[in-house]
């Protein structure tokens, strides 16, 4: 992974996020705390990664989650605690962001590591091959938010994830981005 935005509400969070990536290769950490200053990141830089570490100064930062989703090939993840969390998620996941609940396990947090860089590596070998990845962001990021939607409610890998996102999208003869769907509309109970 090369560099990521950091958006949050404190100098102190970035420790906390950086903790979190402590088993993760990335080239620089960009910080912003507002929805203005993070636009203009985003606009002049190319990141691999977006963590949003909800509420940000001014607002809660589902906004700039849009934006970024709408705007970017860059894999957002939104860390909320779990008021705003519920009260987001159904929102943001439609849109491609992950989001996850504070507080954030290590486990886990380390299983969506693996499909962010994942994502990447697909994303740029798509780019140097010159396909148009603008129009296929929607559907890996459907797919990327089952998979978390898996590690998260069923504590498992992130090759057990994918296994049982293509398991269930060839069982029910659907397409992938059809089997993400109906997965994070609750169709798979248990595992």
């Amino acid at each position: 992974m090369q560099d990521i935005l950091l958006v949050t509400n404190t100098d102190s969070s970035e420790g906390f996020i950086k903790e979190l990536l402590m088993n993760t290769s990335y080239g620089k950490i960009f910080t912003a705390y507002n929805y203005s200053d993070a636009t203009h990141l985003l606009e002049v830089h190319k990141f691999d990664l977006v963590i949003i570490n909800a509420p940000m100064r001014m607002e809660l930062g589902d906004r700039l989650a849009k934006y970024a989703a709408q705007r970017t090939t860059t894999t957002i993840l939104f860390i909320a605690r779990e008021s705003t969390h519920v009260q987001t998620k159904n929102q943001l996941t439609h849109f491609g962001v992950l989001c996850i609940k504070k507080p954030v396990a290590v486990k886990p947090f380390g299983q969506l590591i693996k499909i962010v860089e994942n994502t990447r590596i697909k994303i740029n070998a798509m780019e140097r091959d010159h396909i148009e990845v603008l129009s296929m962001i929607d559907e890996i990021r459907a797919i990327d938010a089952a998979k978390w939607h898996l590690i998260a409610d069923f504590n498992i890998s992130e090759s057990q994830a994918t296994r049982t996102v293509d398991s269930y999208s060839y069982e029910k003869q659907i397409t992938r981005l059809e089997a993400a769907a109906a997965i994070l509309n609750g169709a798979i109970k248990q595992i």
